[in-house]
């Protein structure tokens, strides 16, 4: 062998000797893995800042448990027994998800994670503690002999079992416990939930959430955590008292569930009845029928329409507002009647609604005489309009003409330029919740008005009255009769007509109280129970 060829192969040995040895050095004694079925396995290890790790991978294998890595996150999570178990590279923190629950909750471990070669080393008394907690075996690691070995425990669970027993005063729970268990934390919430908290033990959540209910614990759910068993008990609402205490004579915890008593449930179901008396008599109260607004509509220098022999509208609303709210003062002594006005004074449209609304009616009658553009006319009739849009050329016009008595007020371009056909259907939508009782009213006022008149009925419509936007409560308007036919009109400015139409309205008003506070009355008792 010339010189050349003979260093060169020395220097390729060395090199190969070198990267030999260092592979070797880079490996630590294995685990030598004892199942509990009788094979063995081997788990490699890694020595890391003076903490011994084992190889994950290799401890899953043998058991074919399985094991999901995720190369993009760096994370592999497995099952064991029934916790999903996630481990994350260059992290502390361990992820346990209860499969029957979906309840998750995070272990720390002292060390990091270290992934190197594609497995992933756990450190190796963290994860004996950790899988004995969340498994039914019994794992025992011997760091001198590098053993690890695997055992099924005779009694794999501290709490063994949930039994439920009836007593005279309520009901005594039984915790069977295999051992003596650590801290217990007790919390009854006033919602019928029971919170048992047990640290330091594990439970078959299986088998304890398959407790049967009895009497007074409809429900039993068991969750297992690293730390703690969290068990959870649905009682029924007359569980006033829940004591834990420990039984002398064996492993096991006794929680007593003390029931109300009978004279306990007597006085509760007094003050249950008190109550359902006071929340009726509030709402009868708050509902009540007590007070009536009458509008007479126009006023002041706002004259109404004028008939045919000069009658003004104006004069003929008051008239007539004022003897009906005589005759509801004289005969419904429980009503107050609030009037709008009382003399011949100009009140702007905004301003009838809000007195009424300040005055917290429960019922707007509004006054009105009806009119055509040209007079003398034929045609006549009293009607009852509800605030509602209406296309038709009759509600238009009518709507239009009272309406047109804002161009008297001062600033009414501001206050009512919002008023457009759609904000004024928002407007009346706003109303809708007193929509029944203000036909219901309606009704009651044009069937009275028919029977006792003798004008000709021209029923119930709607139309876009200013007058009844913003009342917080049934409202109407009431066109009495036409000023514009000369017979109608000499009735209705006549002392006899006025009383007769007042004493129309008012049986209408009385007829609707009537079946108001009947509706009122099955109303609150069918929604108190």
């Amino acid at each position: 062998m010339n010189r050349p060829c003979f260093w060169k192969f020395l220097f390729l040995s060395f090199i190969s000797f070198s990267l030999c040895h260092s592979q070797e050095n880079d490996q630590e004694t294995p685990i030598t893995f004892h199942l509990a079925n009788g094979n063995t396995a081997l788990i490699r290890t890694l020595d890391s800042a003076e903490v011994l790790y084992l190889s994950l991978n290799d401890f899953l294998k043998p058991l074919q448990l399985p094991g999901i890595l995720n190369d993009s996150t760096g994370k592999i999570e497995c099952l064991i027994a029934s916790q999903l178990v996630r481990f994350t590279n260059r992290n502390p923190f361990v992820v346990i998800t209860e499969r029957l629950s979906n309840t998750a909750t995070v272990y720390q471990m002292p060390t990091q994670v270290i992934r190197k070669h594609g497995e992933f080393y756990i450190p190796v008394l963290t994860f004996v503690a950790l899988f004995e907690r969340i498994t039914d075996k019994l794992l025992f690691f011997d760091a001198e002999r590098m053993m690890l070995e695997l055992r099924s425990s005779a009694s794999p669970y501290d709490i063994a079992g949930i039994e439920i027993e009836k007593k005279l005063n309520g009901s005594l729970i039984t915790i069977l416990a295999n051992k003596k268990l650590g801290d217990i934390e007790t919390w009854l919430k006033p919602d019928g939930w029971l919170f048992v908290t047990v640290t330091g033990a594990t439970a078959n959540t299986t088998a304890l959430n398959g407790t049967k209910p009895s009497e007074t614990v409809k429900k039993v759910l068991v969750f297992q955590s690293p730390t703690s068993v969290q068990l959870t008990f649905r009682v029924t609402p007359d569980v006033v008292q829940a004591e834990t205490a420990n039984d002398p004579s064996s492993n096991n915890i006794f929680i007593s569930l003390r029931t109300r008593s009978e004279s306990e449930r007597k006085e509760i179901e007094k003050k249950k009845l008190e109550a359902v008396k006071q929340d009726r008599e509030h709402k009868r109260d708050r509902w009540k029928l007590d007070v009536i607004v009458i509008d007479a509509g126009h006023g002041g220098k706002d004259p109404g329409t004028v008939g045919v022999a000069g009658t003004y509208e104006k004069d003929i609303t008051l008239s007539v507002a004022l003897r009906l709210g005589q005759l509801i003062e004289k005969n419904l002594k429980d009503i107050q009647v609030v009037y709008t006005r009382t003399t011949d004074r100009f009140v702007e449209l905004y301003r009838r609604t809000q007195i009424a609304n300040e005055a917290a009616g429960k019922l707007f009658v509004s006054l009105h005489c009806n009119a055509l553009s040209y007079k003398p006319s034929s045609m006549n009739g009293f009607e009852i309009y509800l605030l509602r849009p209406n296309r038709s050329e009759e509600a238009v016009s009518i709507a239009s003409r009272e309406n047109a008595v804002i161009q008297l007020e001062e600033g009414y371009e501001e206050r009512y330029q919002k008023l457009t056909e759609e904000k004024f259907i928002i407007v009346t939508m706003a109303q809708s919740s007193y929509m029944k009782q203000s036909e219901q009213f309606a009704e009651c006022a044009i069937g009275s008005m028919a029977k006792n008149l003798r004008i000709k009925n021209s029923g119930v419509k709607q139309a876009g009255f200013y007058v009844l936007v913003g009342a917080s409560m049934p409202n109407v308007l009431v066109e009495l009769g036409y000023l514009s036919n000369r017979k109608e009109e000499q009735l209705l400015r006549s002392q006899d007509g006025q009383r007769k139409i007042a004493e129309a309205l008012f049986k209408g008003v009385k007829d609707y109280k009537r079946k108001y506070e009947q509706a009122l009355q099955e109303g609150i008792e069918n929604d108190v129970p």
